[in-house]
C-alpha cells in the first residue's frame, strides 16, 4: 500500500531516482505475483482464446476478447454517464455475438434497434394494443425436463406479471390469485402432468371470470383491477392467444 512520505519528501524523491539509493528504509514483504504487478514494463491483459472483441487495451494495445458465456453466470450490466457510449457498446456486442451464432432476443422500449434488425435480416415485432402481434402470458412451452414443474414456474411468473400491471399485492391477493390461476388451467384440462400442457392455454379473460365468480371481496377487487386488460383500453395486449412463433435468430420486440 502506498503511503505519503510525510516530512520525508526529499528522501522519498531521491529514493525513486534510478540511483539504487534507499533513503526511506521502509521494507514490505510481497509475494512474487504482487511484486510482478509493480514492474513498469508489464500490464494485465484480457484475451481469451474465443469470444467477441470488446475493444483495445489502452495500456498495451492488446485486444480485449472475452466470452461471457464461458462463465457460470453470463449476465452483463452496462453502467456509464449519458453519452458515454452504453448503447453503442451494447449494439456492437450484440452484432458480434450474432456473428458467432448467438440467438438474440431484444426488448426495445425506445425503438432504437429497428434499423439494426432490418440490416441483419431479423424480425421486428411491434407490441402495442393495436398491433396484430399478440402474446398470451398463460402460454406453456410444452417442453418437459426431468424434475421440472413447468406449470408451477409459469404460475410464479404470472404472479410477477400481475404485480407489475396491478400494483402492490398483499398475501391475501396472492393466495386468491394462486387459486384462480390453477382453476383457469384446470378448466382447459391442464394440470402438472406434462402430457396435458400442450393443450390450448387459458386467456386473461378466463382468469377475470373466475375472480368474478368467487364469493370474496378481495377477488372482486382483483377482477376490477384486471378489467382494463379485458374490456378497457389495454384489452388488445394480453387477452388473445399468441399468434407468432420465434424462429428468426435475431428477434426484437418493440414496446415504444
Amino acid at each position: 500500500m502506498a503511503k505519503p512520505a510525510t516530512l520525508q519528501m526529499e528522501e522519498g524523491l531521491k529514493s525513486t531516482l534510478p540511483m539504487g539509493s534507499d533513503r526511506l528504509y521502509i521494507a514490505r514483504n510481497m509475494d512474487t505475483t504482487s511484486l510482478a504487478s509493480t514492474f513498469p514494463f508489464t500490464s494485465s491483459i484480457l484475451t481469451q482464446d474465443k469470444g467477441v472483441m470488446y475493444g483495445i487495451n489502452q495500456l498495451n494495445g492488446s485486444l480485449i476478447i472475452f466470452d461471457r458465456f464461458s462463465l457460470e453466470n453470463a449476465n452483463e450490466v452496462v453502467f456509464g454517464k449519458s453519452g458515454s457510449g452504453k448503447s453503442y457498446l451494447t449494439k456492437l456486442e450484440t452484432l458480434r455475438q450474432f456473428m458467432f451464432g448467438t440467438e438474440v432476443i431484444i426488448i426495445d422500449p425506445e425503438g432504437e434497434y429497428e434499423k439494426m434488425t432490418k440490416a441483419l435480416g431479423g424480425e421486428y415485432l411491434s407490441f402495442t394494443p393495436s398491433s396484430p402481434i399478440k402474446i398470451n402470458p398463460f402460454d406453456l412451452s410444452g417442453l418437459y425436463e426431468e424434475g421440472e414443474n413447468e406449470l408451477g414456474l409459469k404460475i410464479l411468473s404470472l404472479h410477477a406479471l400481475l404485480k407489475i400491471v396491478m400494483g402492490a399485492l398483499d398475501s391475501g391477493h396472492e393466495a386468491i390469485l394462486d387459486r384462480a390461476f390453477v382453476q383457469a388451467y384446470q378448466q382447459k384440462g391442464i394440470t402438472a402432468d406434462p402430457s396435458t400442457q400442450t393443450k390450448e392455454p387459458p386467456l386473461m379473460e378466463d382468469l377475470y371470470k373466475i375472480l368474478l365468480g368467487m364469493e370474496d371481496a378481495t377477488a372482486k377487487d382483483l377482477a376490477l383491477r384486471l378489467e382494463r386488460f379485458i374490456k378497457g383500453s389495454l384489452s388488445g395486449i394480453f387477452n388473445q392467444q399468441s399468434n407468432f412463433n420465434i424462429q428468426n435468430p435475431f428477434t426484437v420486440f418493440s414496446t415504444s
